[in-house]
């Protein structure tokens, strides 16, 4: 008996990840999660509020790139201010990308694109939020994520 359960193999493959590669996993993790949600909010705006006009520009493609790719990014940015700078590195890049996200939603706002009155609304309303969901997940949800024992078991 008490030699089988010294010969008991243990996985642990959360001792495997440097903090690169574990914030890199996040990053992806998260970017799917996001573009779950934007997708959610993109069809409930083109279905139900009627934003249909700006449907052609934001379209399936355009959320999973453009919300998968920035958190991504921001994870490769965060596990290398973590590596420098510890903890003032993940508050750094917190803080960054809470700065990229309201500077992109007031360019957005102030911006005028479309070429009718409607279609410049319709596109803000649908991408303001977006942008929103993106900043909120980046700055919030992901340090807490990467602090969590529980997530870290299911991410990695």
């Amino acid at each position: 008996m008490e030699n089988s359960l010294k010969n008991k193999v243990v996985f642990d493959f959360q001792s495997y990840h440097t903090p690169e590669t574990k914030s890199i996993y996040y990053g992806v993790f998260l970017g799917f999660v996001t573009a779950i949600v934007c997708l959610a909010y993109w069809s409930f705006a083109v279905n139900v509020l009627q934003l249909t006009m700006s449907s052609y520009v934001l379209n399936i493609q355009t959320i999973a790139f453009g919300t998968i790719l920035p958190l991504v990014i921001f994870s490769a940015l965060h596990a290398v201010l973590v590596t420098y700078f510890k903890t003032a590195g993940s508050v750094l890049a917190c803080v960054l990308f809470a700065l990229a996200a309201v500077w992109l939603i007031i360019v957005v706002a102030k911006g005028d694109y479309g070429d009718t009155p409607l279609h410049i609304t319709q596109f803000k309303e649908l991408l303001i939020p977006i942008l929103a969901i993106i900043g909120i997940v980046g700055a919030i949800v992901f340090p807490i994520c990467y602090k969590s024992e529980r997530m870290a078991n299911i991410v990695l």
